[in-house]
């Protein structure tokens, strides 16, 4: 997997055919760097369409008064541009980690 999301809440699954990104519920295996119970695997053919996870999580934050989310990431191309969208632009009462998987 390119990313994995981890929340204190149940995140959504979402599948972006046209964009080719699949956002599904995480198999069996958790890895141990992920300390929050609820995650979904986010595989992404084209890094261009970041934009889409970002609203992804803007999307989730707008449905709850407070969460926590925690995002692995493998591609540090895709980490530098997450973090710089998202740690700028973080929603208030909403917390987000971002680390290198």
């Amino acid at each position: 997997m390119d990313i994995f999301i981890a929340s204190n809440r149940q995140l959504p699954i979402r599948y972006y055919v046209n964009e080719a990104i699949w956002i599904r519920r995480g198999g069996c295996t958790k890895h141990p760097q992920m300390t929050l119970p609820f995650f979904v695997e986010v595989e992404i053919k084209n890094s261009v369409n970041l934009k889409i996870i970002i609203e992804y999580i803007y999307e989730f934050q707008r449905q709850y008064k407070q969460t926590e989310i925690q995002i692995l990431i493998k591609d540090t191309n895709i980490l530098a541009t997450i973090q710089e969208k998202l740690t700028n632009n973080t929603l208030t009462n909403h917390t987000i980690t971002i680390q290198q998987l």
